[in-house]
């Protein structure tokens, strides 16, 4: 009869446990199976510099909107960029890249089914806000070029009339000229870092589908 120490001996060698993968001796080859069908743990690094992305294009976006409210009003210049304050793009879509961005660095330190498939519809999201943000910033830009046309073709007008009228209005063409280029500097950052936000959520949107795909392949063979 075996001793009690040579059993103990056999049972720890025919069954052992590395890194969540069981391997029994009472299965056949091939049979090996996870304890929980988490998500690859390599991925945080690249999930939270997705994150760290969509979170900078938020803080980006949002300040630039906060300097579009308060820009100086005109009657040349305001309706040009009124298109794209209207709609809450610099707010409501930029909220929408910090949420994205969150959940991808929470997804990266918990992968999870669960989470990457919040993440997967998150980046999904964000991608369609980011492209209706190119196309009304677009607009916005041709729109203010047109203002600015405006402004410099006033210099014309004033050369006809009286000195005292064309020294009072030369400032207000000048005021014009200088607040369109300033307008045209925000809504260029603004335009590149909505470009950065849909490729980085276009990216995203892959990268989550293919975790979220192999979780569910990694449960299904359990």
């Amino acid at each position: 009869m075996p001793s009690p120490l040579k059993l103990m001996t056999t049972r720890a060698f025919n069954t052992f446990t590395l890194k969540g993968v069981v391997i029994s001796e009472r299965e056949k080859p091939g049979q090996v199976y996870q304890k929980e069908d988490n998500l690859p743990k390599g991925l945080p690094k690249e999930a939270t510099v997705l994150g760290t992305i969509q979170i900078l294009c938020f803080l980006v976006i949002s300040s630039l909107g906060v300097i579009l409210v308060s820009a100086p009003n005109s009657s040349q210049l305001s309706p040009a960029i009124s298109t794209i304050l209207t709609s809450g793009f610099p707010f409501l879509g930029a909220l929408c890249f910090a949420i994205t961005g969150t959940l991808s660095i929470i997804s990266g330190k918990k992968p999870s089914k669960p989470f990457a498939t919040s993440s997967l519809l998150s980046s999904a999201v964000s991608s369609v806000a980011a492209g209706v943000g190119l196309v009304l910033l677009a607009n916005s830009l041709v729109a203010l070029r047109t203002a600015s046309r405006q402004c410099d073709s006033g210099r014309d007008y004033l050369a006809s009339l009286p000195y005292s009228r064309y020294y009072y209005s030369i400032y207000e063409v000048k005021d014009c000229l200088l607040t369109s280029v300033g307008l045209t500097g925000v809504l260029v950052v603004m335009l590149t870092f909505t470009v950065l936000e849909l490729l980085a959520a276009a990216y995203a949107s892959v990268f989550w589908w293919k975790r979220s795909t192999l979780a569910l392949h990694s449960s299904g063979h359990e």
